[in-house]
């Protein structure tokens, strides 16, 4: 069972990534929603990452960078494709 500091630490981790997830996946789609939408599926994934509190923040921003744009073409190419 882990403990509520290591919760606090990944809430705290996720809402530093939180705005700098949104502005490159908005920048992505151009659509608040959508930014929106992709945004919270890229956090739903780091929060996965075994191992996310102890990366540097540079690798932690790394590591978001490559799951919002993944996402964010996920979610282009559906729109697109509806």
């Amino acid at each position: 069972m882990r403990s509520t500091d290591y919760f606090n630490r990944t809430i705290e981790v996720l809402r530093r990534l939180e705005t700098y997830g949104y502005q490159v996946a908005y920048y992505i789609l151009k659509d608040e929603n959508l930014a929106i939408d992709a945004t919270k599926t890229a956090l739903l994934a780091l929060v996965q990452e075994e191992n996310l509190n102890n990366m540097p923040m540079s690798v932690q921003r790394d590591l978001m960078k490559k799951v919002i744009i993944k996402q964010s073409m996920v979610l282009k190419y559906e729109v697109l494709s509806a």
